[in-house]
């Protein structure tokens, strides 16, 4: 990862210094384009972070960024972003997230698009990290023990580094849609531990750094785009509207937040509801039009690293939807709503495929046969698309939605009833879901 970061970087240096060499050029470009440099950005949106140590958890999130270009290759910008979920507790991290990065951007500005690097410090601070500590004694046959405050729960704050690529589009002179990818490395500092299996059980953890996965994607807009490259937006609208091709193919990136249903347990009890979970993934997508407001369109998303939603629904997901979108298109941007029934399926999930008896204490059970297989449930998604065309050949795209799952039974086995084994009725749970990526039209 860090090879890769340093290249990143060197990479940029390289492009930051080829104007030099081309400035008699650029002195000679309109002024729009030696005006851009100087426009703010304002934008708004979507992120997942992967926090790889202690295990590894996903959250989403939402936030901002306002970004000032300093030239056409080097900007200053500060970003900060909110995850609510807060789906685990603990030492290091915990709660929900609030995270700043304040840096550079530095790489090449086309016409339609530009390729940045990006090295942003900053912090990420977590609002529910334990701090235990020694609140009194106690005697025990003579003994002082110390007595451990547990339920402490502080707000900490890590200093983090932003080291990744950016990938900006420009479907008209106000509007950027942007991608981010890169590194989070965060500096957890030393914390005080509480861990029962060790002597003594209160210590002092030293200090670590992680690396761990962000990517992100939303829209910008520029608050001092010059009117010179309107005109030249304007002349390629009307080639982009001259004939809507009929097909689209295109890549993503998605993630998908499972409400999971209902525990099971192999002694009978029913527990809570389980936290939420967010799985990320990549997926492909085909699309018809059959007019300029509606179109038939098919997607397929894997996500390679789900470990499990709940008992009889585990493993890597597989997820097919197909249907309709409807809504309207403008010149450089569309908006629709969409629905499209499908599939959610499972590669390593725990089925009843049926039942034999057997004999115990002179009486006579009867007991599940349990595999490991695919299990495969109807799912419906549901929302909203925004697409950007930054030319008649490509579309920028954002979905979001409800995916619903209808989970059928999902058995478990357990050894105080009889028959023994416990099934769940089914269950529908909504799951918000949210995707961004490219496609190619002909």
């Amino acid at each position: 990862m860090n090879h890769v970061m340093a290249l990143l970087l060197g990479l940029a240096l390289i492009i930051i210094c080829t104007p030099a060499r081309a400035q008699k050029t650029t002195q000679q470009d309109s002024p729009a384009r030696k005006r851009r440099s100087s426009t703010v950005e304002v934008g708004a949106q979507f992120s997942s972070l992967t926090l790889t140590a202690p295990g590894v958890r996903r959250e989403v999130g939402v936030g901002g960024r306002v970004t000032y270009n300093l030239t056409d290759n080097v900007a200053v910008e500060g970003e900060a972003n909110y995850f609510p979920s807060g789906s685990t507790r603990g030492f290091d991290p915990g709660g929900s997230i609030l995270q700043g990065q304040f840096g550079v951007k530095a790489g090449k500005r086309w016409e339609k698009f530009g390729l940045f690097a990006k090295a942003r410090p900053g912090f990420v601070s977590f609002d529910g990290t334990f701090a235990p500590r020694i609140s009194g004694t106690t005697t025990i046959n003579g003994r002082q023990f110390p007595i451990y405050d547990v339920d402490r729960i502080v707000r900490a704050t890590h200093f983090s580094m932003d080291l990744g690529g950016v990938v900006e589009v420009y479907p008209s002179r106000r509007v950027i849609v942007r991608f981010d990818a890169g590194d989070t490395m965060i500096r957890y500092g030393p914390h005080d531990v509480l861990d029962f299996s060790q002597t003594p059980e209160f210590f002092r953890a030293p200090s670590r750094t992680t690396h761990n996965f962000q990517l992100s994607s939303g829209v910008s807009i520029r608050l001092l785009a010059p009117k010179e490259e309107g005109d030249n937006n304007r002349r390629g609208s009307n080639q982009n509207q001259e004939s809507m091709p009929r097909f689209e193919a295109g890549a993503h990136f998605t993630s998908l937040t499972f409400n999971p249903p209902r525990p099971l347990a192999s002694d009978v009890v029913i527990l809570d509801e389980n936290r939420p979970l967010t799985e990320s993934g990549v997926g492909g997508r085909f699309t018809f039009n059959l007019t300029k407001w509606i179109a038939l369109e098919s997607v397929l998303n894997y996500f390679p690293t789900a470990d499990g939603v709940a008992a009889g629904a585990s493993g890597r997901v597989l997820q097919g939807q197909f249907g309709v979108k409807a809504g309207a298109r403008f010149q450089r941007f569309g908006i629709f709503a969409k629905v499209r029934p499908g599939f959610v399926s499972f590669n390593r999930s725990l089925k009843l495929v049926g039942t034999e008896p057997f004999s115990f204490g002179g009486f006579t059970f009867v007991r599940g046969i349990f595999e490991i297989g695919r299990r495969t449930f109807f799912a419906n998604d549901i929302g909203g698309v925004l697409e950007f065309y930054p030319s008649r050949r490509w579309a920028v795209r954002f979905d979001a939605g409800d995916t619903i799952i209808h989970y059928g039974e999902r058995s478990v086995a357990t050894f105080f009833v009889n028959p023994a084994f416990v099934t769940a009725a089914p269950e529908t749970r909504h799951n918000f879901q949210f995707s961004s990526g490219f496609s190619f039209r002909f």
